[in-house]
């Protein structure tokens, strides 16, 4: 994929609602958690010649002008995630299944993101939240004679996403495989270019052949094809406007139940 996500958790604030302490009768009603996440949505490039470095994006002038790209804040919040048994807080890997599951669920638009633990750079909200609810529950059920109320609540995040486009994987994806290159080695490495029988070769325009990998990492590093030096700068760009990063378009928001905050 030529589109990496990093994400980052850079706030994060629960709260018991309606002054609730895990003393809630049970008739009252069923515990809950309920999500308020306010998501910034920032983009990146990783250049051909670039040292694999992460260049963010000059943002867009005011009023659309410009040929930058848009970056923006929005705040969503979560429908309530009712749960009928309060005993399951007493579970901490079941409490933060619970989170997880309203937090993703929950918040219509986060979940366009790929939320794949591997992608943040910070340790995920969830647990954090699972914790201090389990806290609670146990506090609770050791103090009250091993019973427990109800809970209810409301956390209040801050999620950074960073979207970065990387040119080298771009270009690789885009050029032809090579056929037929039993016998015939990697520029760069060296080896059969069919050796593994796991890799598939790719061809560059000017017709020299490479493993994928091989010619990816190259391009982190130089523009040129490794054997003829011809440019391959102007065979991959960057997209030019922030929608074809896969971020939704503003007359799209409303409908996912966002209000708008800022641009910037």
């Amino acid at each position: 994929m030529a589109m990496e996500t990093r994400i980052r958790l850079m706030g994060i604030q629960n709260k018991l609602d309606e002054c609730h302490v895990g003393k809630a009768p049970l008739e009252v009603g069923p515990s809950y958690v309920r999500f308020l996440c306010a998501l910034t949505v920032k983009y990146s490039t990783r250049r051909l010649g670039g040292g694999g470095v992460a260049v963010p994006l000059q943002p867009a002038a005011p009023h659309g002008g410009g040929g930058g790209i848009r970056q923006f804040t929005m705040t969503m919040q979560s429908d309530v995630r009712p749960v009928d048994d309060p005993f399951v807080f007493l579970d901490r890997d079941a409490a933060r299944r619970v989170v997880w599951a309203a937090m993703v669920a929950a918040l219509p638009g986060l979940d366009r993101y790929d939320l794949s633990d591997g992608n943040w750079e910070t340790p995920r909200p969830d647990a954090a939240v699972a914790a201090w609810i389990h806290g609670l529950a146990r506090a609770s059920y050791l103090g009250r004679g091993k019973r427990v109320g109800h809970y209810r609540v409301v956390v209040f995040v801050e999620v950074e996403v960073e979207l970065v486009f990387s040119e080298p994987k771009a270009l690789v994806a885009d050029v032809v495989a090579a056929g037929g290159g039993a016998g015939k080695p990697c520029g760069i490495c060296l080896d059969d270019l069919d050796a593994d029988g796991l890799t598939t070769p790719v061809r560059l325009p000017c017709g020299h052949a490479f493993h994928g990998q091989c010619i990816a990492g190259w391009l982190l590093e130089g523009r040129t094809c490794p054997m003829c030096r011809r440019d391959l700068s102007r065979l991959v760009l960057a997209p030019s406007c922030y929608q074809q990063y896969g971020a939704p378009r503003i007359s799209q928001l409303a409908q996912l139940g966002w209000t708008f905050i800022s641009s910037v």
